[in-house]
């Protein structure tokens, strides 16, 4: 077996996990919606409490300050990983872009709490 299947996979794992999550979000998403509709067209009024409950009114600094911590950690834990499997350079081009996502995802929730 070539060498070349192992970050071949790597990379289609990464990919199925990104599509996956994308799904699933858009699919919480649809099911809020029809919900609210739902609660509009039975004569309901949208309330910021209403909103709260369902999760519609969700703290955006604070969930990107989640994900900058999560791919930080990636990152991280891929270059460690390389460096100590012997193979620093490998470790470090899958570990270089969640790095820097994370770190971009995290300035910009602490940008948005400062204004």
């Amino acid at each position: 077996m070539s060498d070349l299947w192992i970050p071949i996979i790597g990379i289609i794992c990464i990919a199925l996990i990104i599509v996956s999550s994308l799904y699933l979000s858009a699919r919480e998403k649809q099911q809020l919606h029809k919900t609210l509709q739902q609660h509009l067209s039975n004569g309901g009024e949208l309330s910021p409490a209403l909103l709260q409950q369902l999760g519609a009114n969700v703290d955006m600094a604070k969930r990107d300050r989640r994900k900058g911590i999560l791919l930080v950690a990636l990152g991280v834990a891929c270059i460690v990983s390389g460096a100590l499997s012997g193979h620093f350079v490998i470790g470090a081009v899958f570990g270089v872009f969640p790095l820097f996502v994370g770190s971009a995802f995290y300035i910009l929730a602490l940008q948005s709490n400062d204004g």
